[in-house]
């Protein structure tokens, strides 16, 4: 809990949605219990049902937060840009809806940024049950070798998949030591605020797959630097078994992961960053339907009474109903742009390409 008038607060955590909100809740009161020192917090509600709503209402009501309320569903580029928009601290820090923290993250993720200047921390990301004992994601990489990726030849200006280091290990097996990554994950970051100003805001040109490796690759391009803390630890709750996406999930989890919205994103970082050539992309744009099978299809399939636990009824009832998903989730990509076009929100300014970080003084 923070006053927004504290001179002390160094960060804003800036909750917004990554595909779904029958977690929402959940993991907001999770950081107002975990979470200490002085802080703001700016909490991007986009498209929540309705009583998840009002629970997150009231929470940020009862601790001083700013609540921001949008009826239709936003991109998390774009959710992530309102809340930058309306911070005024130091350092932003961004936290997904179904992320769990653990207590001093967000202290260790400044004290990082503030001993080494670097202007993106990441904390260790786990996942699974018991809590903060599995590794999702601590650091990665988006090429092996930055500086030919940058400066080498076309043969060498290519992606890498290697941006999940250490996933499904225990935290107890890996000698985790704060060190530079070339990628940080977008579950939950620290961002020094005035790195922005060349930086550039997130691009909402990717409204979804790979926001984080374009995140990452803009950073060092500019001359920013990305840290990660393994003092500072959170959880990703994986959609899975034990954090099913649920029916009020639907709508947004489709919109999110819609073939049409992955299609233009990694069609732009193609683009963006003159991959063309790159082979990586290919391999992607043969997986844009993957989460829709496990997150949608399959479990409307179990669902069904008595015959949904058939291995062959859920082949082939997955592949009658995929058809009908694609059609609805081309649907909601259509409604979204209309929604955040009308209300006022998008904006047009772009990206400077050509600003450069000028100094890393806090």
């Amino acid at each position: 809990m923070t006053s927004t008038t504290n001179t002390e607060t160094k960060a804003t955590v800036i909750v917004t949605a990554r595909d779904r909100f029958s977690l929402a809740s959940r993991s907001l009161n999770n950081l107002v219990e975990k979470t200490t020192g002085p802080y703001d917090l700016i909490y991007v509600d986009a498209g929540s049902p309705k009583a998840v709503a009002e629970e997150i209402r009231a929470i940020c009501e009862k601790n001083g937060f700013r609540y921001l309320r949008y009826d239709h569903f936003l991109a998390p580029c774009q959710a992530r840009n309102i809340g930058l928009r309306l911070a005024t601290t130091p350092y932003v820090a961004y936290c997904e809806n179904d992320v769990m923290v653990s207590e001093d993250w967000l202290v260790n993720a400044v004290t990082c940024a503030e001993e080494t200047g670097a202007e993106v921390v990441q904390p260790l990301i786990c996942q699974g049950l018991p809590m903060f004992t599995e590794i999702h994601q601590a650091g990665g990489d988006f090429a092996e070798d930055m500086d030919a990726f940058f400066n080498g030849t076309e043969e060498q200006h290519r992606l890498t998949d290697s941006h999940l280091k250490h996933q499904g290990e225990k935290i107890k097996d890996v000698d985790l030591k704060r060190t530079e990554i070339q990628v940080t994950e977008v579950h939950c970051f620290l961002v020094r605020r005035n790195a922005f100003a060349w930086l550039g805001e997130f691009d909402e040109n990717m409204p979804c797959s790979k926001d984080h490796i374009d995140f990452s690759i803009n950073v060092w391009a500019k001359g920013g630097r990305i840290m990660l803390e393994p003092s500072s630890v959170v959880s990703f709750c994986v959609p899975s078994n034990t954090y099913a996406v649920e029916p009020m999930d639907r709508a947004f989890f489709m919109l999110r992961w819609s073939p049409d919205w992955q299609r233009q994103s990694l069609n732009h970082l193609q683009k963006k960053w003159k991959l063309e050539n790159d082979p990586y992309f290919k391999n992607y744009m043969g997986k844009r339907d993957w989460r829709y099978r496990a997150g949608v299809a399959k479990p409307i399939i179990r669902s069904i009474p008595i015959i949904g636990r058939s291995y062959k009824v859920q082949q082939i009832g997955v592949e009658l109903i995929m058809p009908i998903l694609y059609f609805i989730g081309a649907r909601l990509v259509k409604q979204q742009a209309r929604d955040y076009q009308s209300s006022g929100l998008a904006t047009s300014e772009s990206e400077p390409q050509e600003a450069m970080k000028v100094s890393s003084a806090a």
